[in-house]
C-alpha cells in the first residue's frame, strides 16, 4: 500500500467514513421490528468490527475490511438488552459490544428503580410492571458467549465524579476485574457516563489508561489507550 492511500485512510477513518459506532440503551420488546430493520440496514451497507479488527488498524494504519465498519453498542445492563438485543444480534449472525454498569448486576429488583433514579438509568413506561428491569451476572454470561463484552463503570459514574481512590477502586477497577473474571479477558474498552475521554494527570483517566483496556469510547471515536 503507497504511503497516499495510506494517508488517505487514516483520514478517512478520522473523518467517520471507516467506522460507525452505533449506540443503543434501552431496546423493548415494542421496538423488536425496528431494532432488527435498523441492524439489517447497517449490515447491508457496513462491515461488523470486532476488537481485533480495530487492533488491526491501529497497529498498521491500514483498513483491511472490504467496506467501512460498524460496531453495534449497548449499554447499561438493561435486561431488554438481554431478552431483545442480544437475541435479535444472534438472529442475524451479529456480534454486537455491550457495555455494562456492573453493581446493577447484582441488585435485587425491589431495588432497580431507586438505582435508576440516582444514576442516570431510564426506566420506559411499558416496562414499568416489570419485576424487574436490569440484566443479572447469569444474562451477562450468556451474552458474553456470542458478543463482546466492555466497561462502562460500577454506577453509571461520570469521570468527573471519579475524585478518590476508593470511588477509582469502585468505579474502574472492580469493573474491569469482574468483567475479566466473567469473560476470560481484560474488556477491549471502557466508556464513562456523557463519553468523555480519560484525561491524563486525573484519578479517573490514569487509571483507565494503565488498566490494559485497550480502547477508550467517547461520543465521537475509540482511542487506542494501550497494546
Amino acid at each position: 500500500m503507497n504511503t497516499l492511500t495510506h494517508d488517505y485512510q487514516r483520514t478517512a477513518f478520522a473523518d467517520g467514513r471507516f467506522l460507525r459506532v452505533v449506540n443503543w440503551h434501552n431496546t423493548p420488546e415494542g421496538g423488536r421490528a425496528t431494532l432488527r430493520a435498523e441492524l439489517v440496514w447497517y449490515l447491508e451497507r457496513y462491515h461488523p468490527v470486532l476488537p481485533e479488527d480495530l487492533d488491526r488498524f491501529t497497529d498498521t494504519g491500514r483498513w483491511h475490511l472490504d467496506r467501512p465498519g460498524f460496531i453495534p453498542v449497548f449499554y447499561d445492563s438493561y435486561l431488554n438488552n438481554a431478552t431483545v438485543a442480544a437475541p435479535v444480534c444472534d438472529e442475524l449472525g451479529l456480534t454486537a459490544w455491550f457495555f455494562p454498569t456492573t453493581a446493577i448486576l447484582s441488585i435485587p429488583p425491589a431495588e432497580q428503580a431507586a438505582l435508576a433514579e440516582q444514576h442516570h438509568f431510564s426506566i420506559l413506561e411499558e416496562e414499568r410492571g416489570q419485576p424487574a428491569f436490569a440484566m443479572t451476572w447469569d444474562d451477562l454470561a450468556v451474552i458474553a458467549r456470542r458478543h463482546v463484552v466492555a466497561a462502562h463503570t460500577a454506577t453509571h459514574a461520570a469521570a468527573k465524579d471519579i475524585t478518590t481512590p476508593e470511588d477509582v477502586e469502585r468505579e474502574i477497577s472492580t469493573p474491569i476485574r469482574l468483567i475479566t473474571e466473567l469473560t476470560g479477558v481484560v474488556p477491549p474498552a471502557f466508556a464513562f457516563l456523557f463519553g468523555t475521554p480519560p484525561v491524563v494527570g486525573t484519578l479517573a483517566g490514569d487509571a483507565v489508561l494503565g488498566s490494559g483496556v485497550r480502547y477508550a469510547t467517547t461520543n465521537t471515536s475509540y482511542l487506542r489507550i494501550a497494546d
